[in-house]
Order: structure tokens, then C-alpha cells, then sequence
């Protein structure tokens, strides 16, 4: 009975020892696979935030434009409330700029406090197609996981973030 009481502690010691062991060694995750989940979890915030923001802002924006002629200057002017009401999961603002563009501001679970997506309004053939938007990056590489239609542009070739306009702006 005695050692069977031992047989059974010793092969129950080299289970536990086991799992710890494979837990230590194979089932843990490297940094990267870390830093994978982390932005994907930060794709998913940046993504369901701007769908919030951007879809209403465009269209009060593009309403403005085909009422007035000229670009909104700001949130007031296009109807819309201040840039801090947008606040969101990870998103902190959200501005109608003076081009009539949007700058999106987003915090710190984004990946990058401060972060800025740019949606670049192009009134170039309004007339015809209506306001047609760019979405644009210069603080997020892997854009393309949150937003497939928006563009990294590394910050030495970002350039300026205006609008084409064709017709005068407001401001």
C-alpha cells in the first residue's frame, strides 16, 4: 500500500512538473505574437471608433459643400458637435479642419497617444461624384488592418494634409 501511496505522489509530482514545463516552454507567446494581439485589439478599437465618427462627418461635411459651395472651417460650421464629443474606446477627437478635412485624434490604446488619421476631402469632381474622400496615416504602419482603404504615408513624404478644392473655402 505504501508504495503505491509513492508510485502514485511521484507520477502525479511528474504531471504537474510536466504541464509547468510546457507551459514554460511551448505554450507561451513570444513578444511578437504579443505585440500581434495587442494591434489587432487596437485595429479593432481604431476601426469601430472611426466607423462611429467619420460616416456622420462625412456626410454633414459633403451636405455643407453641396448647400454653400465652400468647405465647413470647423465642427460648428458644418453642424456638427466639438471635436471632444466625439471621445470614443480609443478615440480622443474628432476636428473638421479649416480645408474642410477631418482630423481623427486617437489615445494611447490605439497603439501611438496622439495618433492622427486623416480623411482628405477632394472636391475636385463634386459636381458629378460628390465629395470623395482619402484616408491617410502617418502614425499608423499597419493602417491597413483597421482601415483596408486608408494609406500609410511615412511622415517625411505625408506633406501637407489639405483638401483638392476647386472652389473657395470657407474659413
Amino acid at each position: 500500500m505504501r508504495n503505491a501511496l509513492f508510485a502514485f505522489a511521484g507520477m502525479l509530482l511528474a504531471v504537474l512538473v510536466g504541464l509547468g514545463l510546457f507551459h514554460t516552454f511551448v505554450d507561451r507567446k513570444t513578444p511578437l505574437e504579443h505585440a500581434t494581439v495587442d494591434a489587432d485589439h487596437a485595429s479593432v478599437l481604431i476601426r469601430d471608433d472611426f466607423a462611429r465618427a467619420a460616416g456622420s462627418m462625412k456626410t454633414s461635411i459633403a451636405e455643407f459643400y453641396a448647400s454653400t459651395g465652400v468647405m465647413p472651417a470647423d465642427n460648428a460650421k458644418a453642424g456638427l458637435p466639438e471635436p471632444s464629443a466625439y471621445r470614443g474606446q480609443t478615440l480622443r477627437s474628432a476636428t473638421v479642419e479649416t480645408d474642410g478635412s477631418i482630423t481623427l485624434e486617437f489615445d494611447g490604446e490605439s497603439g501611438r497617444d496622439g495618433g492622427r488619421i486623416h480623411l482628405v476631402a477632394d472636391i475636385a469632381q463634386a459636381n458629378a461624384m460628390g465629395v470623395q474622400w482619402r484616408c491617410e496615416t502617418s502614425d499608423y504602419p499597419l493602417i491597413t488592418r483597421a482601415l483596408p482603404g486608408c494609406t500609410y504615408k511615412p511622415a517625411e513624404s505625408a506633406g501637407a494634409q489639405t483638401a483638392i478644392q476647386t472652389a473657395p473655402t470657407n474659413g
